[in-house]
């Protein structure tokens, strides 16, 4: 009876790794555009534990469900949730302020998904290839990354956020 079940387990460990993988990265990639969306002085470190909460969580949500189309919205709500949650428990700044930010944040980082898998269909990335290849994955996902981290940077640098009023009056 176990025999039936080892292969089930492997499968799930390795949908779960694979969920890791990419979901930490992007949840420090949008938690670092909407605390940078907020206004709030950029400590890169400090985005660490909230990020590494909300792609844990959303690694294991991902791994968990196997249907992509039907949960999207639930996706994104439940990304919304825990990451405003996770920024206002590590008190990083009020709780409104964040959830507007993350609201902002999200949608920014869906376009520059889609833009990514534009981008992919004009270069003639074979869809199968990417499918299977966990590699060819990770390369994909490596522009998008770097790009919203580094428009959370300009975002930052440049002083561009969603609230007239400097951080911290709460």
């Amino acid at each position: 009876m176990l025999a039936g079940i080892d292969p089930v387990i492997k499968a799930a460990g390795l949908n779960l790794v694979k969920g890791f993988l990419f979901s930490i990265p992007e949840a420090f990639a949008i938690t670092a555009l909407a605390y940078s969306l907020s206004g709030e002085k950029l400590v890169w470190w400090k985005l660490a534990v909230p990020a590494a909460v909300t792609g844990l969580i959303m690694g294991t949500v991902t791994a968990l469900f196997q249907i992509r189309i039907l949960p999207f919205l639930f996706h994104v709500l439940l990304y919304l949730v825990i990451l405003a949650t996770m920024l206002y428990v590590c008190k990083l700044a009020s709780f409104w302020r964040l959830l507007a930010a993350v609201s902002f944040a999200i949608p920014i980082y869906l376009l520059i998904e889609f833009i990514n898998m534009g981008v992919r269909y004009l270069g003639n990335v074979d869809i199968n290839i990417y499918k299977e290849s966990l590699s060819a994955k990770f390369h994909c996902f490596l522009p998008q990354l770097f790009v919203s981290l580094l428009l959370a940077y300009i975002f930052y640098r440049k002083q561009i956020n969603l609230f007239v009023t400097k951080g911290k009056e709460v």
